[in-house]
């Protein structure tokens, strides 16, 4: 048998060395055992904590509980922004932070059961002496981020600004892009913690503001501009309806815009055109007559004035036309065919409606003896032009609208004055027509683009202030340079003529000055308009009376 007293000193010690470490190891590991069959697989690992909170021994239930207390509480975290020469002030919640309250609770589950299984009464030792520390998990809302950090910067921050075009001096010229400054989501979001080792405690990052650039470029949208005004820069010939017209092509320029093409992150600038805009100028710069094209007359009846529908009529322009006009002058081209579209009689009506023909805004009238062939001629026309409309933006013409004065139309011979010789000619006489619609359109303030005084003063009209008509080379024209609709109502008796104008009041003629006064040669009458907004302007009108 051996006889354990045999075993020298020495090799006792080494036994024991050798015995005490494996000892420590199964007291460890029978320790490890016994906690963790008390704990099971069903609660926290011994001494964890989130955030800083213990939450060791809890069940699964009571970890989620816990993590959700956190997740209450953490929106109200201060966050303070270093961003050097801009320091902002948030919460978490503003700025789209929050607790994760299912990864938080599985990480934390986690702890000790992920453990390679050889270490794992090591970690627990470990534990025992120090906490287990696990970080909150953090989530971040992108957009609220963006939306808080917009509202924090304010006015400390700009977008940048793409090139663009305007009209200088009626050209298509560059307005180039500007560069921004911007504190960017993504610098921010970079910064921030995605996890938190204690509730409540503030947090601080440091950023740096990032100069944002234009995506396009100043030299591309140049270009652009280039070629716009190269399109546009003779005459645009438009036929619509076969009604062919002409416009100026640098009347369009405005209506020219730059968009991006491509892709948001790489756009390519591209040449387009406003078909509002577009639109808008075909109307403004129709011809004129163009913008009562069914005809539409008025009917004074017992003082009130009552549109009276003309006929349907084909006009420029379609839906299309806007469209197409762009898309053709974009190409190069100045010929266009426009499609028309229907404006019927009763929308006719319905738009004379809304034109502001309300109460007489201009009226005079001249005498002459009854009985005479050229009363005929000044009822005649009277007749003729009792009730037109002359639209917002056009000019009424005498000629163009009576045309050639002759029997078939009612006209009878009578006393005219031609070149400088007494005669006789049909529609002789409504030179006092004339003159009494000029004199009716100078106290309304109308806009008086061609007009001719006789060659001989004649003592039944004012003296310089009057107007004859020759078929087809002396014209009487009246411009409405107001925004609401003319008519002319013409009434007589058997000696005399009057012109009413019937709109609503816009400016106030009235005769400020005339040199001379009386007698012959040349003349001059000044006319001051009053307007409604109380500024004023003048105008001077000729008259040329020969001395005999």
């Amino acid at each position: 048998m051996w006889d354990p007293s045999a075993v020298s000193t020495p090799r006792k010690a080494l036994v024991a060395l050798v015995a005490a470490p494996l000892a420590l190891i199964l007291v460890l590991v029978s320790a490890y055992a016994v906690d963790a069959a008390v704990l099971t697989s069903d609660s926290v690992a011994r001494n964890v904590e989130v955030a800083g909170v213990s939450v060791g021994g809890l069940s699964r239930k009571q970890l989620g509980a816990a993590v959700d207390e956190m997740a209450a509480e953490f929106p109200a975290t201060k966050v303070s922004i270093d961003a050097g020469d801009l320091h902002l002030e948030s919460t978490a919640g503003d700025l789209g932070m929050s607790i994760d309250t299912d990864g938080t609770v599985a990480r934390a589950w986690a702890v000790g059961r992920d453990d390679p299984l050889p270490t794992r009464p090591v970690r627990w030792a470990g534990s025992v002496l120090s906490p287990r520390a696990v970080d909150a998990e953090l989530t971040l809302d992108g957009a609220a981020l963006s939306r808080t950090l917009v509202e924090l910067q304010g006015d400390k921050r700009s977008d940048p600004v793409e090139p663009s075009i305007t009209i200088t001096d009626g050209a298509i010229a560059v307005v180039p892009g500007k560069d921004g400054i911007d504190l960017t989501t993504n610098s921010v979001a970079a910064a921030l913690p995605s996890g938190v080792a204690e509730v409540g405690r503030p947090i601080r990052i440091e950023v740096k503001r990032a100069v944002t650039e234009p995506k396009m470029t100043d030299e591309a949208v140049q270009a652009l501009a280039v070629r716009a005004n190269q399109a546009t820069t003779g005459k645009v010939t438009l036929t619509s309806g076969g009604r062919t017209f002409e416009i100026e092509g640098k009347r369009f320029r405005p209506a020219f815009t730059v968009t991006a093409a491509g892709t948001p992150e790489h756009p390519t600038p591209q040449l387009g055109m406003d078909a509002a805009r577009v639109a808008e100028l075909l109307a403004t710069n129709m011809p004129p007559g163009s913008r009562n094209p069914t005809g539409v007359r008025f009917d004074i009846q017992g003082g009130v004035p009552v549109p009276v529908p003309g006929k349907d009529a084909q006009v420029c322009c379609g839906p299309d036309a806007p469209q197409k006009l762009a898309d053709a002058l974009l190409a190069g081209k100045t010929e266009v065919d426009l499609p028309t579209r229907t404006v019927t009689a009763a929308e006719g009506a319905e738009w004379a409606r809304t034109l502001g023909v309300t109460q007489v805004v201009g009226e005079f009238t001249t005498r002459h003896p009854a009985g005479q062939p050229r009363v005929r001629n000044i009822h005649t026309i009277s007749d003729a032009t009792r009730g037109i409309l002359i639209a917002p933006g056009d000019t009424f013409s005498v000629n163009d609208t009576i045309g050639k004065r002759t029997a078939e139309k009612g006209y009878v011979p009578a006393p005219v004055i031609e070149n400088g010789e007494h005669t006789e000619d049909f529609g002789g006489g409504i030179s006092q027509y004339a003159t009494t619609l000029f004199n009716a359109a100078f106290f309304a303030g109308l806009d008086i683009p061609a007009y001719k005084a006789h060659s001989e003063y004649i003592s039944r009209y004012p003296f310089g202030r009057e107007a004859t008509l020759a078929y087809p080379s002396v014209d009487l024209k009246i411009h409405n340079n107001t925004p609401y609709g003319v008519v002319i109502w013409p009434t007589y008796t058997n000696s005399s003529v009057t012109v009413q104008l019937w709109s609503t009041p816009y400016a106030r003629g009235e005769q400020t000055a005339q040199n001379p006064t009386g007698g012959c040669g040349k003349v001059t009458t000044e006319r001051t308009r009053t307007f409604v907004d109380g500024h004023t302007d003048k105008q001077n009108f000729h008259a040329s009376y020969r001395c005999i």
